[in-house]
């Protein structure tokens, strides 16, 4: 009879368990750290790894955390960066080294403190996905690089040279084998692109404008690539001096068949911008948060 209780009592305890954990999965960074300081049950239930296998930045939302909807939200804003340096402090002693994705949040403008302090204590990592604004020095990028050796796949924004980012790659990140720009890609890019990550296999070039050299370049140099995402890219090149845009249907003209089978763009109007629009609410600056945060390759995408 005691042996009954006693199982019992320790599958409602899995079960309670289980439950928290469905539900702190719903949290964000700071909901899980005041979550751990209910009770010394909860703080165990908060240190489980698979609340800390994404750390998502960009969807901090509470009254200690007003993020504006603006670029360079917080820039020159000790009070509130010194809030957030405190809560991820907390945080990432909680997460015991898990986290394998981190997303910043979009609109904070992010520096060299900030980046490293983040990237000593997320060494496991391999998804990277950068914000909009920023000023990182070389010294910096390298540093946090060195720390992210198992880098798989990055999100790269303006705030980084793009040079910058992969003289980095080149030394500590050779693992790389997906890759999105939100800002501009052309004919520098795609050299850096095929000398630094020759296992690239799967490219997201959507929403921004493409270098028609620069993709035939990728195209032809890489050969494990699978996927490179044009949707609503917009495709030209400088002929006699005068800038000329192309279709997808002009690619064809400059691509072999196999080639163009890689190609994923916008077809009937069925891609994720066209599905969701340009949301009122969001204009200006949050169109382009959700143009950095969609992809139509699903693991590019977060």
């Amino acid at each position: 009879m005691k042996k009954n209780n006693s199982a019992s009592r320790i599958s409602i305890q899995d079960l309670f368990y289980d439950i928290l954990i469905r539900i702190f999965l719903k949290l964000n960074v700071v909901e899980i750290s005041v979550a751990s300081m209910v009770c010394k049950s909860w703080n165990e239930i908060c240190r489980n790894p698979l609340l800390w296998a994404k750390l998502d930045l960009s969807r901090l939302s509470s009254n200690a955390f007003n993020i504006p909807l603006l670029p360079d939200a917080w820039r020159g804003d000790l009070v509130s960066k010194c809030k957030l340096i405190t809560c991820l402090k907390y945080a990432l002693r909680l997460s015991n080294y898990n986290t394998s994705c981190l997303v910043f949040n979009f609109f904070i403008y992010l520096q060299d403190a900030e980046l490293i302090f983040i990237a000593k204590r997320t060494p496991n990592l391999k998804r990277l996905v950068l914000p909009f604004t920023g000023k990182l020095s070389n010294n910096a990028v390298d540093i946090a690089m060195k720390s992210w050796d198992s880098l798989e796949s990055i999100t790269i924004t303006a705030m980084v040279k793009t040079s910058c980012i992969f003289s980095a790659i080149s030394k500590y990140c050779m693992t790389i084998y997906e890759l999105k720009f939100t800002n501009y890609f052309g004919i520098n890019d795609a050299d850096l692109v095929v000398q630094y990550t020759p296992n690239l296999k799967l490219l997201s070039v959507r929403n921004i404008m493409v270098n028609l050299r620069a993709l035939c370049n990728i195209l032809n140099s890489l050969e494990k690539l699978e996927v490179v995402n044009i949707c609503h890219g917009f495709i030209w090149d400088r002929v006699e001096g005068a800038v000329k845009a192309y279709t997808v249907r002009d690619l064809r003209n400059h691509l072999s068949l196999p080639c163009l089978r890689k190609l994923m763009f916008c077809n009937r109007r069925r891609c994720l911008r066209c599905i969701n629009g340009n949301d009122p609410v969001r204009i200006p600056f949050g169109v382009f948060e959700d143009i950095w945060r969609e992809d139509e390759i699903s693991s590019l995408a977060h």
